[in-house]
């Protein structure tokens, strides 16, 4: 890697390739991404526990040719890729990589703008007639979706306050220039509203390709008036390099060292039924229409070696770009309770679920812990433990339910008030869903029964090594059985 070079992508892909050699595997065959190929690959290796990052060759496009754009796949989906991403320690645990997020956040760094020539993304620029979607290697990701879909963030800026999002949509491809773009009631949806009341049009980008700290960015979860631009460059540690739009110029900044650029509009008083898709809770997620606006693509701007990205859901229950996300929970959180260690909301355990650790103080905290999760973002369970607990071990989780609960003293349950998530099958409502709270806490007004455990003296002491030889342990299987993982 040349020294001073912007993060992006390739940049990554090398410190990978110096780090963990074998998980970055290269495929030459052809695949044809919208029949499944890709889909099948991953699942394959998932069901082996194996987590490479995939680079395809040869994979087709939509008009059934080869494309002269890869596909990369799982460029963020463990825990080393993304220690490698960020330059952390690969001794790092995962509470400790939320409490990171949360310190790149708060070391936020403002863009740069460059022109053109500086910009490796502009180096093929299609515009108007000549933008056609169906010449990239596009994915169809699960059995029953609707279409072939790109499902990478996408950035906007607000119509009043000049503010950059960047947040992540599923988009199913309908034709070489138009897409569907579902939004949540989240702060896309909010800078989309503001143009479509005053019937513009609402510039936006779709960023493909790009180094793993700018992806984990865009999940930022925090303030509607904090440019998430800014955000990114707190991840990267450097300023992102921003270029102006074809479509848009200067009035839309798009990333310079991204490898793919789709740009258009979302257009007003329109929407699009779209759907259904393979959503991140592995349910096949419902058909959309009142929030699902119209994407009409007026330009592609890409590198001439260009590499499409996307990401599979769920991906063996790693999604470790939305580490971030698991950082905003723990914010939040700690603003109620300060006592507050860990909480894990990533996997597919913990989508709707969150699981927070605490040092508890006062028989309050628990319940103010859950109701600051509960009123961020799409908890519906929240449960509560004491911070012996690892929130990350579904064993201590499931161990702490059961000896630490009495149902009907530690269980609250909320009637169908909260506003739910569109990805939630189980909801009855369209929009509202009962709520959970568990407090798996031991209690601080009466003695509780204490954890046995050996002696640290004793661990100490004793060296494994001395009493079963070295050539005979490495002999001695893994049961798998023992782990949930």
């Amino acid at each position: 890697m040349q020294q001073n070079m912007p993060k992006n992508l390739r940049t990554f892909i090398e410190d990978m390739r110096r780090a963990y050699p074998s998980e970055v595997v290269s495929i030459s065959k052809p695949v044809n991404p919208a029949n499944y190929d890709v889909t099948a690959i991953v699942k394959q290796l998932g069901a082996l526990k194996k987590f490479p990052m995939l680079i395809f060759e040869r994979p087709l496009n939509l008009h059934g040719k080869l494309s002269d754009t890869k596909l990369v796949i799982g460029a963020e989906n463990t825990q080393k890729k993304i220690q490698v991403a960020l330059g952390l320690p690969r001794d790092m645990d995962r509470a400790e990589m939320a409490r990171e997020c949360l310190r790149r956040e708060a070391n936020k760094i403002s863009p740069v703008v460059v022109g053109k020539d500086s910009a490796p993304v502009k180096e093929v620029i299609q515009r108007g007639g000549d933008v056609d979607l169906y010449e990239l290697p596009l994915m169809r990701h699960h059995e029953m979706d609707g279409g072939s879909y790109i499902d990478m963030s996408s950035v906007a800026e607000d119509r009043n306050s000049g503010v950059y999002n960047c947040s992540y949509h599923r988009m199913e491809v309908k034709d070489r220039n138009h897409t569907g773009f579902f939004m949540s009631l989240q702060h896309m949806w909010r800078i989309f509203r503001a143009y479509d009341e005053a019937r513009e049009e609402c510039p936006v980008a779709t960023v493909i390709g790009h180094h793993p700290a700018y992806q984990m960015g865009a999940c930022y979860g925090g303030p509607f008036e904090v440019s998430e631009y800014e955000i990114i460059g707190g991840y990267m540690e450097e300023p992102l390099r921003l270029t102006p739009s074809e479509t848009w110029g200067e009035r839309l900044l798009v990333p310079a060292d991204a490898e793919i650029v789709i740009e258009g509009a979302l257009l007003p008083g329109e929407r699009m039924v779209e759907g259904p898709f393979g959503e991140v809770n592995g349910y096949l997620g419902v058909q959309g229409f009142q929030q699902s606006a119209i994407y009409e693509v007026r330009a592609i701007t890409r590198r001439r070696d260009a590499m499409h990205v996307s990401i599979i859901t769920p991906e063996g229950d790693k999604p470790w770009m939305d580490l971030a996300r698991e950082g905003a929970y723990l914010r939040r959180c700690r603003e109620a309770v300060p006592g507050v260690q860990a909480v894990c909301a990533s996997g597919r355990h913990a989508l709707l679920n969150v699981f927070i650790s605490m040092k508890k103080m006062s028989e309050g905290d628990p319940g103010r812990a859950a109701a600051a999760a509960l009123t961020w973002d799409w908890a519906k369970n929240v449960f509560v433990f004491d911070d012996d607990i690892d929130v990350y071990n579904p064993t201590e989780i499931l161990w702490a339910l059961a000896t630490r609960v009495q149902p009907h003293r530690q269980i609250s349950i909320i009637p169908e008030i909260m506003r739910g998530s569109l990805i939630d099958p189980s909801m009855v409502d369209a929009r509202k869903t009962s709520v959970m709270i568990v407090d798996a806490t031991r209690p601080l007004d009466r003695p509780f029964s204490p954890v046995s455990k050996c002696p640290d003296e004793a661990l100490a002491r004793i060296k494994l090594e001395e009493f079963v030889p070295g050539e005979v342990l490495q002999h001695i299987p893994i049961d798998r059985t023992t782990y949930w993982a």
